[in-house]
């Protein structure tokens, strides 16, 4: 059962909290750099000040967010949230609350924090990594973790055969043969690499799956345009697609986070 006396206390916490972080975050930056640049920087800088949300529309959108999942979760498992997880989330959603990708993940993660059924899934932690996304890491990770195994994933090069030779920089460092809409593949490696550093996959390099061939990863026609974009800037060399074989995988640690974000 909710103790609707903590749950109170939590939103007057929250509401006490939130017109500092909005203090803090929006006048002294407005001021001071308007101050040295002048008029022009505070124009550019104004659209900012629509994206810091109030205490009213971010409750607005934590109510109906919320109630959605609340409503499926059994009287006898409802509680209040833990202020670890629900203060520094509604804080969050000050600025973050206007990105759909990420508002979702916010919104589900308090409600399971919400549901004692899912006490050892939810995380504070997990708040913190939100904050540190954007919408492609979010959409990569989704993409990532709709599999539950070893996926394959190429390190390539372009390579001048015969010779221990490739070009840098030429192709993205981690590529898996599919992109995110409005991001392309080195968008898509970066976001990879994001996720590791946050300790959600694990990037292993040269080591790859047993069995597994790696030659339409190889051969797709992204590869193949950027060999075939190389051969004509060097027609003296003889070109192919090299790289190493790898492989990727969403650890304990991510499963916990896509399951207490969805």
């Amino acid at each position: 059962m909710i103790d609707p006396n903590s749950g109170e206390e939590l939103l007057n916490e929250a509401k006490a909290i939130i017109p500092e972080v909005y203090k803090d975050l929006a006048k002294p930056a407005v001021s001071e750099v308007g101050s040295v640049a002048g008029r022009t920087v505070k124009v550019l800088l104004a659209p900012i000040r629509g994206l810091l949300w109030g205490w009213e529309q971010i409750e607005k959108v934590v109510e109906e967010g919320v109630k959605k999942k609340f409503e499926k979760i059994p009287e006898e498992r409802r509680k209040t949230p833990d202020p670890e997880i629900a203060v520094p989330l509604i804080q969050a959603l000050g600025y973050t609350a206007q990105n759909e990708t990420l508002r979702e993940m916010y919104i589900n993660l308090l409600a399971n924090s919400m549901d004692i059924g899912k006490e050892k899934v939810v995380h504070p932690s997990f708040v913190e990594i939100i904050k540190q996304m954007n919408s492609l890491d979010a959409k990569v990770f989704e993409k990532l973790s709709s599999i539950k195994s070893y996926q394959k994933i190429l390190n390539p090069t372009i390579s001048i055969k015969g010779k221990n030779q490739f070009f840098v920089d030429a192709t993205p460092e981690w590529y898996m043969g599919w992109t995110i809409d409005g991001f392309n593949e080195f968008d898509v490696s970066a976001s990879l690499i994001r996720l590791s550093k946050f300790g959600l996959i694990e990037l292993m390099y040269d080591r790859s799956q047993t069995g597994v061939t790696y030659n339409e990863l190889r051969n797709t026609p992204f590869l193949s345009n950027l060999l075939n974009r190389y051969k004509s800037g060097h027609p003296n060399e003889e070109l192919e697609i090299g790289g190493t074989e790898s492989i990727v995988y969403v650890n304990e640690y991510g499963i916990q986070f896509r399951n207490a974000c969805q």
